[in-house]
């Protein structure tokens, strides 16, 4: 049992990495944004335009995904495979 848990827990972090490989745009683009707020605050602009018209029109589907992908690489995955290797030496 402790290995399987193991053993799950290294699948859920390798089907996290996938998610986030998947969503490698839509985290470009939050990365791009962050940056370019960061450099108007420190500029300190009245009202910054953080995204190009073009970019403000289009809709960003990918935040579930890159949630989850998260979610998985640094919680889920890490906890049962903590688990596994806890149940082992117990």
């Amino acid at each position: 049992m402790p290995k399987l848990l193991g053993i799950i827990g290294l699948l859920i972090i390798c089907a996290g990495v996938d998610l986030l490989w998947q969503s490698r745009r839509e985290i470009g683009f939050w990365m791009a944004a962050y940056v370019r707020m960061f450099r108007a605050m420190l500029k300190q602009q009245d009202s910054p335009q953080v995204f190009p018209p073009k970019e403000a029109q289009e809709k960003r589907h990918g935040a579930v995904r890159v949630l989850v992908g998260m979610g998985c690489v640094f919680f889920l995955g890490p906890i049962l495979l903590a688990l596994g290797i806890t149940l082992m030496f117990y």
